[in-house]
């Protein structure tokens, strides 16, 4: 793929349900499916939280190959973000994989590292995110 082609791919915004109904919760099939070197997963939730009422959530976990950023995707993400809920973006810099420098980074957004982390985990479990970035690494 030219650079320039690099630097232009787009992002698929995709909700978690339609990875688990028509792909068998598996990213690599959809991703392989659509072309898609970048997908952002979705998950509208309502979490209850310790003395309050359920507390809505639209969380966005970022797998891409071909972002050097996540900050366009932050943007599409709190704009795809529904009224009232709290936006939680996680970036999977999977072009970084097998480097040092890969991780998966999480907004802070004041709820709490283990709802945050539990949040996130759940999409990529859900997703089989995991074995999509490996096996497509390795291509």
């Amino acid at each position: 793929m030219p650079d320039s082609d690099i630097q232009n791919s787009a992002a698929h915004f995709v909700p978690l349900s339609a990875i688990m109904d028509q792909y068998a919760g598996q990213l690599l099939d959809y991703m392989q499916e659509h072309e898609a070197r970048n997908v952002v997963i979705t998950l509208q939730v309502k979490i209850e939280i310790a003395d309050k009422k359920k507390q809505p959530f639209f969380v966005a976990v970022g797998v891409t190959f071909d972002f050097e950023t996540p900050e366009a995707l932050v943007d599409e993400a709190q704009r795809q973000c529904p009224h009232n809920h709290d936006c939680l973006f996680a970036w999977v810099p999977a072009h970084l994989y097998g480097s040092e420098d890969f991780g998966i980074a999480i907004d802070e957004i004041g709820v709490g590292e283990n709802l945050q982390n539990g949040l996130v985990g759940e999409v990529i479990d859900k997703a089989a995110v995991e074995q999509a970035v490996t096996a497509l690494a390795a291509s």
